[in-house]
């Protein structure tokens, strides 16, 4: 019964010296024992729509949930890419309205942290707009 005992022992010992050698961040005290583990997450953030095709008649058209994901700690903003003809329209975001002008691209939402939130978006197409793209994308903070 020693024997074994002497040899579990033992093994325990080369065991915590070997993790002592490798990782800094193992200490080996007179009858504690604490490892640390450290990794690394990418970030990751993106922004999609339910609709894909939507019809493109005057009035508000629903294009479903935008769907936003960033997992970012210092935050992100959404932006809407659109095509020049829909210079007009504007966006219904959770009901605010948010003009898309002639820029070609303006700024749907920001957060100082990350997240992952759902909101309800509209396209508000005006009597004179032909049919265009729109696409979503996030910039990181």
């Amino acid at each position: 019964m020693k024997k074994v005992a002497f040899v579990v022992a033992a093994a325990m010992t080369c065991v915590a010296t070997g993790a002592q050698a490798v990782d800094p961040h193992v200490a080996v005290g007179s009858a504690q024992y604490s490892i640390g583990i450290s990794g690394f997450v990418p970030v990751i953030c993106r922004a999609t729509v339910d609709a894909t095709v939507v019809p493109t008649q005057p009035g508000q058209v629903s294009l479903g949930s935008l769907n936003e994901f960033c997992n970012n700690p210092n935050g992100y903003e959404v932006y809407a890419d659109y095509s020049p003809n829909l210079g007009k329209a504007s966006l219904l975001v959770d009901g605010q309205k948010v003009p898309l002008g002639n820029a070609g691209s303006t700024r749907i939402s920001k957060s100082n942290r990350a997240g992952i939130v759902a909101r309800s978006v509209t396209l508000d197409l005006p009597q004179d707009v032909q049919s265009g793209s729109i696409s979503f994308r996030v910039v990181t903070l």
